[in-house]
């Protein structure tokens, strides 16, 4: 594929690409960010399919901003460990003690969901994603995200009864 090429394709799908990223990360920065990962992973491909380049800019465009998510989750609990083990150590209190009983029953409980709806909660709980959001990461309709983490939190409270 020549860079001409590539340019008119470009052209053609990064707007698509553009609103998939804003969708999801609802920042300029990091939809920007995703955009250039795709477009670099396809220019650094062998080649592309003559057909069908728009489905994999997409589907590819998709997945990056949920591994550029989990990358930006997991330094976040990181920042949050090194919180919580600076304030244990100057001194543990009940309150802390009880807030991680919570937390691991909670845990416990989403545990004990079925997996599509575990990952719904967490999705929906941890990352503080809306349904719409969701929705783009997993490819499920927005009335069904909504029903289904309904259904998921109505669950969970039997459970931690």
């Amino acid at each position: 594929m020549t860079q001409t090429e590539f340019e008119r394709i470009v052209l053609k799908i990064r707007p698509r690409m553009m609103k998939i990223a804003l969708d999801f990360f609802q920042n300029q920065e990091d939809a920007e960010d995703t955009v250039q990962e795709v477009l670099l992973r396809m220019w650094l491909r062998d080649g592309l399919p003559n057909d069908n380049y728009e489905a994999l800019a997409v589907r590819a465009t998709k997945n990056v901003c949920v591994s550029m998510w989990r990358k930006q989750k997991l330094r976040r609990m990181e920042t949050i460990d090194t919180d919580n083990d600076t304030s244990m150590d100057s001194g543990s209190s009940d309150s802390q003690v009880l807030t991680q009983e919570q937390a691991q029953r909670i845990e416990q409980a989403i545990s004990r969901l079925p997996r599509s709806e575990q990952r719904l909660i967490r999705l929906k709980q941890e990352a503080d994603l809306e349904a719409d959001e969701i929705a783009v990461i997993t490819g499920i309709p927005v009335r069904s995200v909504r029903s289904m983490i309904s259904s998921a939190r109505h669950k969970l409270l039997k459970l931690l009864k």
